[in-house]
């Protein structure tokens, strides 16, 4: 973790402080209607809403605007549902694997399978939007072959560094320029027999192409703006 604050400008740690500060003030009416429209929804897990007001704060001001959204890991649909109830002209792509060779729920607290069906539930009086059931790498690859760029992409899917790699790289290639892509749990160190954990991944990325870049929020998540 040293190395992340050797890499990255305590500028950039003093104005993350300063964008939350703000958006807890700016985005508190909204938090609350939120917060209101999920009661009659299934969610056994609300990890979202600890990011809420940061994630709100790089989405677009006009809720008329249309743009792309992304999203890897949706589990069972929080942050995506954000998205579609607030940004009804967005057309939005939710990727997640939903069911996993070896995989202990207990990790997180809810069977995969409970989860998708809670995501297809929340989600379905929404509209101008596709779910793809599958390895993000696969998905991502298939997105790029189609020559299809997004305007927000957000990265939550696996925590394995080595996964997290692939699934920035990947999805750098189909953000547009002035672009925003989120690292969710970017800066936690998680208690697993992992070989790499996801914020060795992310700081790879952020190495990798930080000519390209702009760090835009560094706290538990971390914001990148794409320049070039």
């Amino acid at each position: 973790m040293k190395l992340f604050f050797k890499f990255l400008n305590i500028n950039i740690i003093r104005k993350s402080n300063k964008i939350k500060k703000i958006s807890k003030k700016k985005f508190k009416v909204k938090k609350k209607i939120f917060e209101q429209i999920i009661e009659d929804k299934l969610f056994e897990k609300k990890w979202f809403l600890n990011n809420f007001e940061v994630f709100n704060y790089f989405l677009p001001e006009d809720q008329n605007q249309k743009f792309n959204y992304l999203e890897i890991g949706s589990y069972e649909g929080l942050s995506f549902l954000n998205v579609k109830h607030f940004y009804k002209n967005s057309f939005a792509t939710a990727i997640d694997i939903w069911s996993r060779p070896n995989f202990n729920s207990e990790d997180i607290g809810l069977d995969l399978d409970i989860a998708e069906k809670n995501f297809d539930y929340n989600l379905k009086d929404y509209k101008n939007f596709e779910k793809k059931k599958n390895d993000s790498v696969i998905e991502l690859r298939n997105i790029i072959k189609k020559n299809f760029f997004y305007d927000f992409i957000y990265v939550d899917g696996s925590h394995n560094g080595e996964d997290v790699i692939v699934d920035a790289i990947e999805s750098f290639k189909i953000l547009k320029i002035n672009g925003i892509m989120i690292f969710d749990d970017a800066m936690v160190k998680f208690d697993t027999n992992k070989k790499y954990q996801a914020y060795e991944g992310v700081i790879f990325f952020l190495k990798m192409f930080k000519k390209q870049i702009k760090i835009l929020y560094l706290k538990n998540i971390i914001v990148i703006k794409k320049i070039n």
